[in-house]
């Protein structure tokens, strides 16, 4: 008796194990993988989303590397909510979907899609954090576009309505707002900000 008690608790702690190192491997489908400096060092980094296919909500996973000089790849971002499920509800498909991920002169673009608008977010590594440095935002609503440019780095940002029928603005807002400390990518999701 005094054996088979050890046993069975190394047997659990195994499978407790195995299931977790499971539950992070699932990410079996790859997405996006794009490549670009980051980190200002004149060496491609690489970000890549993958997919879980096999849970009903179709989750993905950030991750960001930076590559060394020496060829190797050090994580040093993972995210599990900073692109939205595909399943959000289990079968309906999710309101923003990541249409576009690049790098553009340094900065991580995420483009979302939603059913009848679409935004982007820019994040930039700086302060030892993927910063938040712009937000766009286009919305197709009865009669007009609502359209917001927000640029955090500077705190302008610019709201516009335009209708549909005569290319009008009809309804403009200049203000500037600052935000300190910069959103980051570690705890951002895409609908926490809108503005």
């Amino acid at each position: 008796m005094k054996i088979v008690i050890p046993l069975i608790s190394t047997y659990l702690l195994l499978l407790i194990s195995n299931q977790a190192i499971a539950q992070n491997n699932n990410y079996n489908k790859l997405v996006y993988h794009v490549k670009g400096d980051l980190n200002r060092d004149n060496i491609d980094d690489v970000v890549t989303v993958k997919e879980d296919t096999t849970d009903i909500h179709h989750p993905f996973l950030l991750e960001i590397k930076f590559r060394r000089k020496d060829g190797k790849d050090v994580t040093v971002l993972k995210s599990k909510i900073a692109v939205m499920e595909n399943f959000p509800n289990g079968e309906n498909t999710s309101a923003c979907v990541l249409e576009n991920l690049k790098i553009v002169k340094g900065i991580l673009i995420f483009q979302n899609q939603m059913i009848r608008g679409n935004m982007t977010h820019k994040f930039r590594f700086q302060n030892n954090n993927f910063e938040l440095i712009g937000y766009t935002y286009h919305y197709a609503s009865p009669g007009n576009i609502t359209f917001t440019d927000y640029n955090l780095l500077t705190g302008k940002k610019i709201d516009r309505k335009i209708e549909y029928e005569t290319d009008k603005i009809s309804e403009e807002k200049i203000s500037v707002v600052k935000i300190s400390p910069l959103p980051d990518l570690k705890n951002f999701r895409p609908f926490d900000f809108m503005y």
